[in-house]
């Protein structure tokens, strides 16, 4: 400040020892100094000559200029640039409206300016001078400087969606009874011969019906017993040759008889090669008609969930005068199909003007290498209420310094150097308390994860959008136990029957106790994302946390993926080689301040001299 007051000082002076510079154009002054370059350029005993003399010039590196080639033509600059933006980082950073890069609305810009704005309004109330134990011109606070509670990490999606959708359908009981007329044959088992003079036909007869189900075998008879249905008389050695045969009955008469010379096969009292033919009663038959739900079950994104009676009462109906009984006789059926659309809930993240765009992750879980199925895009967004504000700051009478008719308040604040050292102390602290001998590592977390369906309404991660808690408020809410938890956290976590984990996880994030690692898929249908996973690592207290995140930047460790990450803690050697100094703990300095009632050096230095002043007035010296 008071180098430049000189270098100004230095200008004027002389601007008024030489009227014609005073008076000189831009233009001329352009002219004159590139006249005044071009000459020094040209002028060979300002160039070194070599390497030592080079050496002994600051930022100089070697007997020619790789740049040179630039002073003869400047048009080869602009050429060059041009050839070599594709590949430069910052040219990408500046022209990517993809790249994540802060940005700063109107509001934000105008919100810097608004203290010095104060001061300019009303000067009188903060430049008056300082006069002990006045009302006017004693330092006076400025107004809250602009800021807040800090930010959190929003999310949204676009991409394909899953819809699913219950569809319903009805399946019942087709009864009929149907009457058989069956036909009785007595059959050989053994090839007759002419001597057995056997009346049978044979068993190898019926092999075609049996083998459809036309025929069946009924019963063994006795083969000498019952010749004489055929007009047959056993003989006296019938039994004594040991043939055998078997009774067959058939829905329909056979087919395949072919009664030999001896053996006629049929039987006399019918003419027919059947002994007996009856109508046996109505037979009940039973199906499931399924045909209203054929579209359903052969659809490959349909899944039957459930099956329900609808029809039990009563259990036995009369069907062709034929009781029938069964348990159920009709069905609802429920699947389960699912749709694939084009979807995108970004639009309210997207007009937010205080929200900035941050990054895109791909939800799906097993690229293929072609488009991404979901993206997940991240905004950074501000956390709404419950910031802790600055240190108040004061200005004092003349306390102002003016530049070219631009004037800014000289503010005094209270140091934070004995914040800083109290923090690092309470981290040192705090390092013995969560030292765990199992594996010697400190600061260790908790994984924990919150879930919501993509593209649904339910959102078990509200997390930071709903305001933060105070360590108080919300250590008080994770000891009371389910009831004390529903009631601090978020409300439509509640509604949407998230569970008690996801809102523990809730009260720990709004109190600052937690780090997003990051959003993955949990659950799929066809390879796109309907369920993604926000997981956090939780830590015992606010500076445990500090410590994590900015303790991995120095040592070169960074978290791992959102899926894997198990918050593993710092070693003691890792440990050890923290920097303490460098990290900023502005976000815990409130704790610490609540805690110890640290006095303001502003305040203290008015204490003190309206002490003095008050022993001046009261020994009137």
């Amino acid at each position: 400040m008071r180098a430049y007051l000189v270098l100004a000082a230095l200008f004027g002076v002389v601007m008024a020892s030489s009227p014609a510079l005073a008076q000189m154009t831009l233009d001329e002054a352009r002219q004159e100094g590139k006249a005044l370059g071009t000459e020094k350029r040209n002028d060979s005993t300002l160039v070194p000559s070599s390497d030592a003399q080079a050496a002994a010039v600051p930022g100089y590196s070697g007997t020619s200029l790789p740049e040179g080639s630039y002073f003869d033509d400047p048009g080869k600059l602009e050429s060059d640039a041009q050839a070599a933006k594709s590949s430069n980082e910052q040219y990408r950073i500046t022209t990517d409206a993809d790249h994540s890069r802060a940005t700063f609305s109107n509001s934000e810009i105008l919100a810097t300016t608004a203290r010095a704005t104060s001061v300019e309004n009303d000067p009188s109330t903060y430049l008056a001078g300082e006069e002990m134990g006045g009302t006017k011109g004693t330092c006076v606070p400025l107004p809250a400087a602009p800021g807040s509670a800090g930010y959190y990490e929003a999310s949204c999606n676009a991409g394909s969606k899953v819809t699913t959708e219950a569809r319903t359908c009805n399946v019942s009981l087709d009864v009929h009874t149907e009457k058989r007329t069956i036909y009785t044959y007595y059959t050989g088992r053994l090839s007759f011969l002419p001597t057995d003079g056997g009346p049978y036909p044979a068993r190898a007869a019926f092999d075609d019906e049996i083998a459809t189900g036309i025929c069946w075998e009924s019963r063994p008879i006795d083969y000498c017993d019952n010749m004489s249905a055929y007009g047959y008389t056993a003989a006296p050695t019938c039994k004594s040759l040991g043939h055998t045969a078997v009774e067959v009955k058939c829905t329909a008469e056979a087919q395949g008889i072919t009664p030999g010379e001896y053996h006629p096969g049929y039987v006399l009292s019918t003419g027919n090669y059947w002994l007996t033919k009856q109508e046996e009663p109505a037979v009940p038959v039973i199906t499931r008609n399924e045909g209203l739900c054929a579209a359903n079950a052969g659809d490959p994104n349909c899944t039957l969930e459930t099956e329900v009676c609808t029809s039990s009462d009563p259990v036995t109906r009369i069907v062709d005068g034929v009781p029938v009984t069964q348990p159920c006789w009709a069905w609802q059926r429920t699947y389960q199909c699912h749709r694939i659309s084009t979807a995108n809930d970004c639009g309210d993240l997207e007009a937010n003007g205080s929200c900035t765009y941050l990054r895109t992750e791909c939800l799906d879980e097993e690229p293929d290498g072609g488009p991404c199925k979901v993206e997940n895009r991240v905004y950074r967004c501000p956390t709404p209420s419950g910031g802790t504000s600055d240190a108040p700051q004061y200005i004092c009478g003349d306390d102002v310094y003016c530049i070219n008719g631009d004037c800014e308040p000289i503010v005094r604040e209270a140091s934070t150097e004995f914040k800083d050292a109290l923090v690092a102390l309470h981290a040192i602290d705090q390092a013995g308390k969560e030292f765990n001998e199992a594996d010697l590592r400190v600061f260790s977390g908790t994984r924990e994860t919150c879930h919501k369906p993509v593209f649904g309404l339910i959102n078990c991660c509200a997390g930071k959008t709903s305001g933060l808690l105070t360590v108080g408020a919300g250590a008080a809410a994770l000891a009371g136990g389910p009831a004390a938890i529903a009631a601090l956290a978020t409300p439509f976590l509640v509604l949407f029957a998230c569970s008690q984990d996801e809102m523990r996880l809730d009260i720990k994030d709004r109190m600052g106790l937690c780090h997003n690692l990051g959003t993955y898929c949990s659950s799929s249908f066809l390879g796109i994302c309907s369920t993604r996973r926000t997981a956090y690592c939780c830590f015992e207290s606010k500076l445990s946390r500090i410590l994590q995140e900015q303790g991995r930047v120095q040592l070169g460790k960074p978290w791992g993926a959102p899926k894997k990450e198990q918050c593993i803690g710092f070693t003691i050697d890792e440990f050890s080689r923290l920097d303490l100094s460098v990290m900023d703990f502005t976000e815990v300095y409130a704790d610490f301040m609540d805690a110890a009632k640290l006095p303001d050096e502003v305040q203290t230095m008015t204490e003190i001299q309206q002490k003095i002043q008050n022993y001046y007035d009261l020994h009137g010296k």
